[in-house]
């Protein structure tokens, strides 16, 4: 089989099991550089994945490996040739980094500068903690003001969580209602396709697309065509324009330092932890996993920094009261 058919193959093989879109294209990209590395001659399928994994030890992270790795079982699954005991690989070295964040003031100042609706989008990454790809994929019916809370819908791993909805973002939220509404009954005038919705849900209500609660909180202002179905219709907005606005409020306000969307969900997760919030609400409110992967927050507070003096502000003390 050539390798554009069994990629072909693998990707159908993911739709048919529901798997997301991002998963779907991560994966295919993994079978992709898979399918043109080069092992030694006379190895086995176990061998050559064994083999690449341990290349990829020297050029990737431990997460890029196991999910290469995942990525490449399912394939060997969709061929129809599942992969036996595999023998041992090189696992790269681990790293651990702390996370970079937006302090309070950070937040504000670069909310500030962000053009509508980028701004209510950074708005809810610092303040409810939420992913990019969850921001933007709001449904209207994910938001309760009367509880102050905000429902995160298929999220990494495929979860469900509640997490906190900013009291004072409120008013905003309800100018986007309005504004989000006038576009809703505009696309049932003209008739135009209703937004995507969960697979589950399209068998079960086929015409939920078009019903106001899963109307996008963010909606893109004009139609593109779906790349599963090929249905042209209205999305919700990209990432790659939050990216776009934020480095240039980042210019403009002077940040000397890498901001990304992710680094708002970390000033909310170090924020949360100052103000005294415990472990096993944030990881809650995060959509965690694993307990460890919220401990790291644990070394991003700066109230550890407040409470403890530098060596050198010490001798520097001395030497003026001597």
């Amino acid at each position: 089989m050539k390798p554009t058919e069994a990629l072909e193959k693998f990707d159908a093989w993911m739709k048919e099991r529901r798997l997301m879109r991002r998963t779907r294209e991560c994966y295919l990209g993994h079978a992709s550089r898979f399918a043109r590395f080069r092992a030694a001659d006379g190895a086995t399928p176990e061998d050559k994945v064994c083999a690449y994994l341990s290349w990829l030890a020297g050029n990737r992270s431990s997460r890029t490996q196991k999910q290469a790795l995942n990525a490449l079982v399912a394939l060997y699954r969709a061929l129809e040739k599942p992969l036996g005991t595999l023998p041992e690989w090189v696992k790269p070295v681990e790293k651990h980094r702390v996370p970079a964040w937006v302090t309070r003031d950070e937040a504000i100042t670069i909310i500030g500068l962000l053009p509508q609706p980028w701004n209510e989008v950074a708005s809810l990454l610092y303040g409810s903690g939420l992913r990019i790809s969850e921001a933007l994929q709001l449904r209207s019916k994910d938001l309760d003001s009367h509880t102050g809370t905000l429902t995160v819908r298929d999220g990494k791993g495929g979860k469900d969580r509640i997490t906190l909805l900013p009291l004072s973002l409120i008013p905003t939220l309800a100018a986007r209602y309005r504004i989000n509404r006038a576009l809703f009954d505009e696309d049932r005038r003209v008739g135009r396709p209703g937004v995507e919705v969960p697979a589950s849900v399209a068998r079960k209500a086929p015409k939920s697309g078009t019903e106001w609660p899963w109307f996008w909180v963010f909606p893109a202002p004009g139609e593109s065509t779906d790349p599963d179905s090929g249905i042209v219709r209205r999305h919700h907005r990209h990432e790659d324009g939050f990216s776009k606005a934020l480095k240039t409020a980042c210019t403009r306000a002077r940040i000397n330092k890498r901001v990304t969307a992710h680094s708002f969900r970390h000033g909310f997760a170090t924020s949360y932890l100052a103000s005294g919030g415990t472990i096993q609400e944030l990881k809650e409110l995060m959509g965690h996993s694993n307990i460890q992967t919220t401990e790291i927050y644990l070394h991003c507070l700066p109230s550890l920094a407040s409470r403890v003096s530098s060596p050198l502000d010490n001798v520097i003390s001395f030497r003026k009261t001597a």
